[in-house]
């Protein structure tokens, strides 16, 4: 079974890797899935992840960057769900989007809270 990593919080409320069942993602599939996220997604939810789009205020877009939002619930199921089946005023991708496709989105939007995390670090 392959593994792909992802982020969830330790006790202590501090980001830890977490493995869940899932593909492992190569650079190729995160760069299409940066490709799909542009073209589905931004529109909601902003090309940095942060929902700050005019869609996404009315809509109440999540922020993929801040810590609050990746409780250890947000787990890769639950994402894949909502990308496959839809949620709220999200439609749903699984009919339009493959498995593969689905699964490197999920990974490509996890690396919105790493990459803010790693710049709020090297600006200390």
């Amino acid at each position: 079974m392959l593994l792909l990593g992802c982020w969830a919080f330790a006790a202590g409320g501090q980001p830890r890797p977490e493995t869940q069942s899932g593909a492992d993602v190569s650079n190729e599939q995160l760069a299409h899935a940066k490709t799909v996220f542009q073209e589905r997604c931004v529109r909601c939810h902003g090309a940095n992840g942060q929902g700050q789009t005019v869609l996404g205020s009315m809509l109440r877009m999540p922020d993929f960057t801040a810590r609050a939002w990746w409780r250890e619930d947000v787990s890769n199921r639950r994402l894949i769900n909502s990308v496959t089946n839809g949620k709220n005023e999200m439609p749903a991708f699984g009919k339009k989007l493959t498995r593969t496709e689905i699964n490197s989105l999920v990974a490509y939007v996890r690396r919105f809270y790493k990459a803010a995390a790693e710049k709020q670090n090297s600006s200390r």
